[in-house]
């Protein structure tokens, strides 16, 4: 049995070559789900060896732009790659309703294609749209929980607890430290845990003020506290993602999670491949057991 969680885009919405946009992979067994369709996704996916085409369900834990940018860029590439079925989108009712726009605002342009291209099959662009709550979803060899974050004012919000193979995975989603996220993570195999690097985050005249920073870092959670998180929820191990800003200094970041935190803590790379059965991670050539 295989339980994988890959990095696709370990960034946010600040643009950097290094860091695409929000997108997770999880993989167990033959199911494959798509967690956020950040700006790259689908470059991101054929770089890990896997195609949209092949893709069971996305799940899109809340509204907000850098996690639904590719939306559409999702649908048509798969489309490309041969998709024969239709898509599973499991998202928030704001998020819903956005992707629908998407899909509407590139209707003429898609009929086109459609008539000119001769494609075997139209169904890989049909989208069966499900609203994401707090009741459980099953695929095969995968369970996968979404629980109530604080990402206020955004809501909705969800993270998702994901268990396969007598093994337990946390995605925190975004959100500021809270009690269902403590509650979620307790015992878990892996935390995902998004970050806000307050130390790195100065008011930068025409960028960004004070308010901005301190507004930013509210609905966020910061190194210390994504320590303290994982320390009090017993966590086997922490790795970090959606990382503000995108150039944040890793050593700097290790050792203020290292601070609150001993078990063992990953900066998340995009491509970075987490073996949560046996506990590998594996970064290019580069393969850890933890």
């Amino acid at each position: 049995m295989s339980f994988e969680f890959i990095c696709l885009g370990t960034g946010c919405p600040v643009a950097t070559p290094e860091r695409m946009g929000p997108a997770h992979l999880v993989i167990a067994d033959d199911t494959k789900i798509l967690i956020d369709c950040g700006s790259g996704v689908t470059q991101r996916l054929v770089q890990a060896g896997t195609r949209g085409a092949d893709l069971d369900a996305l799940i899109v834990t809340h509204y907000h732009s850098d996690h639904v940018i590719d939306f559409w860029q999702l649908i048509v590439s798969s489309w490309h790659q041969g998709r024969t079925k239709p898509w599973r989108v499991i998202a928030t009712a704001p998020a819903i309703t956005h992707m629908q726009k998407q899909i509407e605002s590139f209707g003429d342009e898609i009929k086109l294609r459609i008539a000119h291209e001769h494609r075997p099959s139209t169904e890989g662009l049909r989208v069966m749209f499900e609203e994401l709550g707090e009741h459980t979803l099953t695929f095969p060899h995968l369970t996968i929980t979404p629980f109530a974050v604080d990402h206020r004012p955004v809501t909705p919000a969800f993270g998702l607890i994901f268990e396969s193979s007598g093994r337990k995975l946390v995605f925190s989603g975004d959100t500021a430290p809270c009690d269902t996220l403590s509650h979620a993570a307790r015992d878990a195999d892996l935390l995902v845990q998004e970050v806000f690097v307050d130390r790195e985050m100065q008011p930068i005249p025409g960028v960004r003020s004070a308010d901005t920073v301190a507004s930013v870092m509210a609905y966020h959670t910061t190194p210390a506290q994504a320590a303290a998180l994982a320390t009090g929820s017993r966590v086997r191990a922490l790795m970090l993602t959606h990382i503000v800003p995108p150039a944040a200094d890793r050593s700097a970041l290790l050792r203020e999670i290292r601070v609150g935190y001993a078990g063992p803590a990953i900066i998340g790379e995009d491509l970075m491949r987490f073996d949560v059965v046996n506990r590998m991670i594996r970064a290019g050539q580069t393969i850890l057991a933890l």
